[in-house]
This record gives structure tokens, C-alpha cells and sequence, in this order.
């Protein structure tokens, strides 16, 4: 799903919004859309979907907000250029799920 986010075309506009924007600003809308992804999340697991009306609208509103932390993720990558690190951090973090769940 992210290979969209890995485009030259993408990559370009990502880099344009951080220049227009400014980096604080897209640090800051990073932790305003991680927020609102957890907003989502806890209404995803606390609505009694047998009553819930609106089923659909609180999908699909995980999902954008996972979009969005996506998209600004992407951003803060760029901004601090640590994807080595990242990718570091990733490969120490899957190793220690596998091990966990193998135990």
C-alpha cells in the first residue's frame, strides 16, 4: 500500500508540502493526524456496531486516518532523512514480535 507514497511523483509532492508548509508545521500535523487516528481507533473498538447507525462512516474514517498518519510518516522521513535508522529500528523490532510470539 505504501509503494504509493514511494513514487517519484508522490515523493515530489511530499517534498513541495514540507517546503510550502514548513517542517514544524508538518511535525506539528503529524501529531494532530496520529491523534485523530487514535480518536478513530478507540471508536472503532468502544461503538456497539448491533446499534451503531454509522458502521461504515467509522471505517472508513480508520481508514483515512491511517491514510493521513501514512502520508505525514512519510513527511517526517523525509524531514529528519533517517530511513536508515528507521529501517534499523523496523528489523530490531519485527525480530524481537517473532521472537515473542515463537517463545
Amino acid at each position: 500500500m505504501n509503494e504509493i507514497l514511494k513514487t517519484k511523483k508522490t515523493r515530489s509532492l511530499l517534498k513541495e508540502s514540507i517546503e510550502y508548509f514548513g517542517k514544524e508545521k508538518q511535525i506539528l500535523k503529524t501529531i494532530e493526524e496520529l491523534s485523530e487516528l487514535i480518536r478513530a481507533l478507540s471508536r472503532y473498538l468502544v461503538e456497539d456496531y448491533e446499534v451503531l447507525l454509522d458502521y461504515e462512516q467509522t471505517i472508513n474514517n480508520r481508514d483515512e486516518e491511517m491514510a493521513d498518519c501514512y502520508i505525514m510518516l512519510e513527511q517526517l522521513e523525509m524531514i529528519f532523512q533517517n530511513k536508515t535508522s528507521i529501517k534499523n529500528h523496523i528489523q530490531e523490532k519485527l525480530e524481537l514480535l517473532e521472537y515473542k510470539i515463537n517463545q
